[in-house]
């Protein structure tokens, strides 16, 4: 399966570079990456929870107590400064848990990058849908104007009844409704797209003509590889360890700790009376708060346990319904190409040319117009389908490594 990668993409000029060459699904893709806002946000976030791993690796700020104070030998004051150390085991322990709440963000941030990148072709599909079906009832409505017109020569001439000609002008009709129905959905749809993409909803977009190729899948490779590199069974792992963490912290925090001292005491009468010393913090007496904390937290690791496994089998199903989808719609299209399409069009020609030259019914020319018309969404639907099959599979099978986050902030940073 194809994996992202932001390097791996040509950077063309934003503006007028999008209406002068075709927009395909890698560029939309490599334009959501760089302008959606969303994207910028989960940088964002990455940036904020690194800054929090860097604040929990740090000392705990010193201490400075300046006390004034009142006495009947006149004013008088006390200076104490204090730097907790930490030794039991609390930095360390408050650390681990920013790095794990990071790696949370970072797996989080990868979900929902996958996300948007799923929603960015799943977008652009629809839009080339939109674009097909819209061609399709622009040259409808051109071979329905042209029976039309035949038939009223042919009911001039008495060839033909008058109510043929009713007919084929309520087809006409029929015909120019789908049409505008059609454009109606391409502008909807180029909307939907340039709102993805992060670029004015009016921005014109041509599309190139979807292609179908088969693609060979390898069940068990596309499963482990999902079960890797999928960030929803690291955010599971990454908040199992947090809670871990926490448990930790509790108890570290029930452990004696040193803290060096500097105290001065009247400094307005007597400012030789300082010194340094040592002070131990001794918790003796736990009425139940970080006893309840730590179960807090083993019990949500376990939690977190039992939802990776949950996390895991989705995975599995998500790989296995993927894959069937795909398998499907080869299938289809495969019959599809081996005749269908062809045939449906020579029936339609051949009745046109018929119904033209006076030697086709109406009805038979109506039945082989809506026929080729129904075959042509099918395939458009069909063709479509297994495009977004494949997006499908990707998005499944973890195909946004975790290495594009790291490329977005160095090389699409600079962009964004």
């Amino acid at each position: 399966m194809l994996r992202l990668s932001l390097s791996a993409f040509v950077f063309i000029a934003a503006g007028a570079a999008y209406c002068q060459l075709p927009l395909t699904i890698e560029e939309a893709v490599r334009v959501t990456l760089l302008q959606n806002p969303n994207v910028r946000a989960l940088l964002l976030d990455l940036a904020a929870s690194e800054h929090g791993r860097s604040s929990a690796n740090s000392w705990t700020n010193l201490n400075i107590s300046y006390t004034p104070g009142f006495t009947r030998f006149g004013s008088d004051e006390e200076l104490l400064i204090t730097q907790p150390l930490e030794l039991n085991g609390t930095r360390a322990a408050r650390s681990g848990i920013a790095s794990a709440r990071l790696r949370a963000v970072e797996a989080e941030s990868l979900t929902e990058l996958r996300e948007i990148v799923f929603r960015a072709k799943t977008a652009y599909l629809q839009l080339a849908r939109a674009q097909e079906r819209k061609t399709l009832a622009q040259d409808l409505a051109k071979i329905a104007n042209a029976v039309d017109s035949s038939a009223l020569r042919q009911v001039e001439l008495g060839s033909r009844p008058g109510i043929e000609r009713t007919q084929t002008s309520i087809e006409l009709s029929r015909a120019r409704q789908q049409a505008t129905l059609a454009d109606a959905e391409y502008i909807a749809t180029l909307a939907e797209l340039n709102t993805m993409l992060g670029r004015p909803v009016e921005t014109p977009s041509t599309l190139p003509v979807l292609e179908f190729a088969f693609h060979a899948v390898d069940d068990v490779a596309l499963l482990q590889s999902a079960l890797q590199t999928r960030g929803e069974i690291s955010l599971a792992k990454a908040n199992q360890q947090s809670f871990m963490q926490e448990a930790r912290l509790a108890r570290a925090e029930g452990l004696p700790d040193l803290t060096p001292q500097f105290r001065a005491s009247s400094l307005s009468r007597s400012p030789n009376e300082s010194g340094f010393g040592i002070g131990i913090s001794i918790p003796l007496i736990d009425y139940g708060s970080r006893r309840n904390r730590i179960r807090q937290a083993e019990e949500s690791a376990k939690a977190q346990e039992q939802r990776l496994s949950a996390v895991q089998n989705q995975v599995q199903l998500d790989v296995k319904q993927a894959v069937a989808r795909l398998r499907a719609s080869d299938e289809v299209l495969k019959s599809f190409q081996g005749g269908m399409l062809d045939d449906s069009r020579k029936l339609l020609e051949a009745t046109k040319h018929g119904f033209e030259l006076g030697g086709t019914t109406l009805s038979t020319f109506l039945e082989a117009q809506r026929t080729f018309r129904s075959v042509q969404i099918e395939y458009i639907d069909a063709l479509v389908s297994h495009h977004q099959a494949l997006a499908q599979l990707e998005r499944a099978s973890g195909g946004v490594p975790a290495s594009l986050l790291t490329e977005l902030r160095t090389q699409g940073v600079k962009k964004i």
